[in-house]
């Protein structure tokens, strides 16, 4: 995601102040001086006086605050800013100020996108979701009613659900099933909007296969007997739930191995080696890696994992008695 720059020009003409705009003269030489804080308090003065009916009083009042919470990060000055923007356009009865009036709304409302960008980066998850929130419900009110947010949805919450994505995958228990969900939650908002989205049907279906597979290879040796067929139904809840995303994922990218892994594992756990589907995936699997395996059986004979691996194929997805039989005796030449 990119953060948007909160890039203003900060060029506030006061022009020919009329007599009895002291508090707003004073401000505003303040104001010129970096002096927010003490400009602060007499444009607070000026808007309880006769010079409240001034839209340029309230532009210098929405500038001043705004400085100030590039000082001190205090939100509520912002929230001060953009009311004292919004007045100011109420009383530019002719428009005089409007482009200018709205500039300053957009760049300050901006601050909330740019506030997501960044709390996501830190991690801070659940407080960029709600920036990016707020800045949406502001941007409707203050800037555009007819904003459509479908595309900034697209990247954003694409961004948050994979930030969910890797925070699960250090992660166990419960902690683990409830981020995962978040994550599954912020990939079907993208999908909501457009359901041919490779990135998060190819992440949902991961996050779902990833959980299934870790309930079964992280299982503890010792788990009683009547209790691993609970751990593997469950494993096979994961697995459903993962197919009809990865399914959409391949066939959205047809050429991505990845697909293909996660695919070849859910059809394993959820049917067996003699499934049909899983047969067809794990073919496509053993043609790409079969020539790898090859150059590493060359590079390093004796690994055992690679052998593994070359006999399995030779002996189930490309039946090769020969290769098999010669394979085999390695292993068993290893093993002895």
């Amino acid at each position: 995601m990119k953060l948007i720059r909160n890039i203003s020009l900060i060029i506030f003409l006061l022009g020919n102040v009329a007599f009895g705009q002291q508090y707003t003269t004073k401000a505003y030489g303040l104001f010129q001086e970096g002096k927010y804080a003490d400009a602060q308090k007499y444009a607070d003065s000026a808007i309880v006086s006769n010079e409240r009916f001034n839209s340029q009083l309230w532009q210098l009042r929405g500038l001043i605050y705004r400085k100030l919470e590039d000082q001190d990060g205090n939100a509520d000055n912002r929230n001060i800013a953009i009311e004292s923007f919004v007045q100011a356009r109420n009383l530019d009865e002719e428009g005089k100020y409007k482009e200018k009036i709205d500039g300053y709304l957009y760049n300050t409302v901006i601050r909330y996108y740019n506030d997501a960008v960044t709390q996501m980066n830190d991690k801070k998850l659940e407080a960029s979701e709600s920036s990016y929130t707020t800045y949406k419900a502001k941007y409707i009110k203050y800037v555009d009613a007819e904003m459509d947010f479908k595309a900034n949805d697209i990247e954003y919450y694409t961004a948050l659900g994979s930030e969910y994505l890797k925070l699960v995958s250090t992660q166990s228990g419960d902690e683990k099933t409830r981020n995962t969900a978040k994550g599954v939650n912020y990939f079907q908002e993208v999908l909501k909007i457009d359901g041919n989205q490779f990135g998060p049907n190819l992440n949902i279906g991961i996050m779902y296969y990833n959980n299934g597979a870790d309930l079964i290879m992280n299982s503890d040796p010792l788990t009683p007997i009547e209790e691993i067929p609970m751990i593997e139904a469950k494993a096979q809840e994961y697995f459903k739930k993962a197919m009809p995303y990865l399914e959409k994922a391949h066939q959205l990218d047809p050429s991505r191995m990845d697909v293909i892994e996660a695919l070849t594992g859910c059809c394993y756990g959820l049917y067996g080696s003699e499934n049909e589907q899983y047969q067809k995936y794990q073919k496509i699997l053993d043609e790409k890696n079969l020539p790898i395996l090859l150059d590493k059986h060359k590079a390093n004979p004796k690994d055992k994992h690679v052998i593994q691996e070359l006999v399995r194929i030779y002996s189930t997805t490309f039946k090769d008695d020969t290769e098999y039989k010669k394979y085999a005796e390695i292993l068993n030449n290893l093993e002895e």
